[in-house]
């Protein structure tokens, strides 16, 4: 007769029998990847990278623009590239919205230029005459007056997106339309996969982001489908180089004449009345500075040409000299 089993033989013999056998070393067993189908990747590296490229141009274009239009200095940078769904992106727009929408050649589909209502309140203050607070009101949609304000920013912008287009596909945009209601936007259907630009622009006392919407049927026909690894620096042909330089040669940029400066005390300023000279620390003798943009790169002598106020330049700057004259 068998030997009978111990009841500890027992136990680890049931115990064996519920063990789950170990997954083989395949990619069978390997973990699963998550995919979120509200965000769909529909661009491959190398077409986010191109489309990263060109909008960082635009924001260096956008920044000039916006800078001329509040007569300040703005710096734009580009904020993020999301790809997601159509009705996610309306979702985010505020209520009431000042959005543009716009068709694209060649596809001839629509996409859609939405600014931060923060940013546009800044630009109808400092158009008004105000300092440029970017203190929106909530709920509230643009005057005549404010959308005529917007209307001439929006212009600026569509060409500045076409000039940052123009090195890799070139592009035409018509038909740019005012839209206050997220819902009557028709730019895509409510599931259709978008690519969300973001641009965010800091005054100096204000901050916003401009958004924009290209749905898939835009980039279709304007990204490559294969992007070759080709180095950073590709060298342009002239056509190329023409067409980019007449593009950056009608880009504003502001201009400003510093003649002289100084430095007080905030007890010297609490002090000062009516008819009381400040001294500063610039000499008579001493040439202007030439500030373009927020770098000052000129030195010159003012005066006048045909009745207008003038400058004539007298130096360049060097780079490594700059912190000098700041």
């Amino acid at each position: 007769m068998a030997d009978e089993l111990s009841e500890g033989e027992i136990e680890k013999l049931l115990s064996a029998g519920k063990r789950r056998p170990h997954a083989p070393d395949t990619p069978l067993g390997t973990t699963p990847l998550s995919y979120d189908f509200k965000r769909p990747q529909h661009l491959n590296k190398d077409q986010l990278r191109m489309v990263e490229n060109i909008h960082e141009q635009f924001a260096r274009l956008f920044s000039s623009s916006l800078a001329s239009s509040m007569r300040m200095v703005v710096d734009a940078d580009l904020a993020f590239i999301d790809q997601i769904v159509y009705s996610e992106f309306v979702m985010s727009l505020p209520k009431p919205c000042s959005a543009y929408s716009f068709s694209v050649s060649p596809s001839g589909h629509r996409a859609v230029l939405s600014f931060a209502p923060a940013l546009l309140m800044a630009l109808i203050d400092r158009a008004l005459g105000g300092r440029g607070l970017g203190v929106a009101e909530e709920g509230r949609a643009l005057t005549q007056i404010e959308v005529g304000i917007v209307d001439k920013l929006a212009r600026r912008v569509v060409g500045n997106i076409e000039a940052a287009w123009e090195g890799r596909s070139p592009v035409e945009i018509t038909d740019l339309a005012l839209e206050t209601s997220p819902e009557f936007i028709q730019a895509a259907a409510p599931g259709e996969g978008v690519v969300v630009v973001a641009i965010e622009a800091n005054a100096n006392r204000s901050t916003g982001l401009v958004q924009l919407c290209y749905p898939l049927a835009v980039l279709e026909p304007l990204l490559p489908k294969r992007v070759s690894h080709l180095p950073s620096r590709v060298k342009q042909s002239e056509a190329q180089k023409a067409r980019q330089t007449e593009a950056l040669g009608k880009v504003k940029i502001p201009v400003v004449l510093q003649l002289a400066k100084g430095t007080l005390t905030l007890a010297e300023v609490a002090q000062l009345r009516q008819g009381d000279i400040v001294k500063l620390d610039t000499l008579k003798s001493e040439p202007a500075v030439v500030i373009i943009g927020d770098r000052p790169k000129f030195l010159g002598r003012p005066g006048l040409r045909q009745r207008q106020r003038a400058v004539q330049i007298v130096k360049a700057i060097e780079a490594q000299e700059e912190e000098l004259y700041r």
